[in-house]
């Protein structure tokens, strides 16, 4: 069986297999808001406009959390709170901030392109409000 992860068009497609009854990989979430908007499909199209490769390593990235390959450093961070963190970049650096969620599944609440050392406080406190936000509508 295959499996794809495609960002095409801004449009994350997840295909996975199956296999004897057991899902062999995790599922990608992208968070939308309650009214339906996608707000991180909007964010990956702002971070693709402005830097095609970081938009790709960060594709890339989340392809590896897809396939179980990474879920602790380098390639990701514990922030607390339920979230981490898919850091990705040499010179520009982005950011996807997720949680696991049952069945299988990680949901990404926000995605930014990072300007300082340290992850802003404001980019932190968005992606709480989402994962709640996300959370009281399940």
């Amino acid at each position: 069986m295959t499996s794809q992860f495609c960002c095409d068009h801004h449009n994350i497609v997840v295909y996975l297999p199956c296999h004897r009854r057991r899902c062999l990989e995790f599922s990608i979430e992208l968070y939308e808001t309650q009214a339906g908007r996608p707000v991180v499909e909007e964010e990956l199209a702002a971070i693709e406009r402005r830097t095609p490769v970081l938009h790709d390593l960060l594709v890339a990235g989340l392809n590896k959390l897809r396939r179980r390959e990474y879920h602790r450093p380098p390639l990701c961070e514990p922030l607390g709170d339920r979230l981490f963190e898919l850091r990705v970049g040499r010179k520009d650096i982005a950011r996807a901030v997720w949680f696991f969620q049952e069945g299988q599944r990680i949901v990404v609440v926000h995605c930014f392109i990072k300007k300082s050392q340290k992850t802003p406080a404001s980019e932190l406190d968005l992606a709480r409000r989402r994962m709640t936000d996300y959370l009281s509508r399940r």
